[in-house]
């Protein structure tokens, strides 16, 4: 019973994080945002929910180890092992933006915040703040270097007509099966 509970759970939260993935881009596509941004922000974020879901779920059963475990397991599998296959995939790779000088440091500055933080073993509200702080950062560099990168669009949801009260109740279920589904995995 226990395999069959983890396997609904897990499979509440891909669906989820889905959800939310796809609303998330049908709004920023309403609002004319570049696909760039659209995937470092709105699509980061709904492949991130099932994690951030699941250490959550896990911190408030006082399980923080693995809390800690599943958040660093995520940023290795995603720099070593997505990136690794989508290179080897690939034949090139040659992005529209200067992705080394303007946005690795992003990417470097809060895993080098997040080992001082661990350093004294323990990990308070500000350091939470801080964490947060940065992602806020970010999140205005964003807005203010927001340009429009030729990329490839989802035809379909560009030719479905826009519905504010459709997005949002998927929007709601996606991250009510997010949330639930880390619940039900850490249990």
């Amino acid at each position: 019973m226990d395999y069959l509970i983890f396997t609904l759970s897990m499979a509440a939260l891909i669906y989820g994080a889905h959800l939310i993935i796809i609303e998330g881009e049908r709004i920023a596509l309403h609002y004319n945002i570049s696909q760039f941004v659209i995937g470092a922000t709105l699509i980061a974020l709904g492949t991130s929910l099932p994690e951030m879901a699941a250490s959550m779920a896990a911190s408030f059963h006082h399980k923080s180890d693995l809390a800690i475990a599943n958040i660093l397991g995520s940023v290795i599998l995603n720099i070593s092992l997505v990136l690794g296959v989508v290179f080897l995939l690939a034949k090139k790779i040659s992005p529209d933006r200067d992705l080394f000088t303007r946005d690795s440091a992003w990417s470097i500055f809060p895993i080098f915040i997040f080992i001082l933080t661990i350093y004294d073993g323990k990990i308070d509200l500000f350091e939470g703040v801080l964490l947060l702080f940065i992602m806020g950062a970010y999140l205005l560099f964003l807005s203010k270097d927001a340009k429009e990168i030729t990329a490839e669009i989802d035809e379909d949801l560009l030719k479905e007509k826009f519905n504010w009260p459709k997005s949002l109740i998927l929007l709601a279920i996606g991250f009510a099966f997010t949330v639930e589904g880390a619940d039900f995995a850490v249990e």
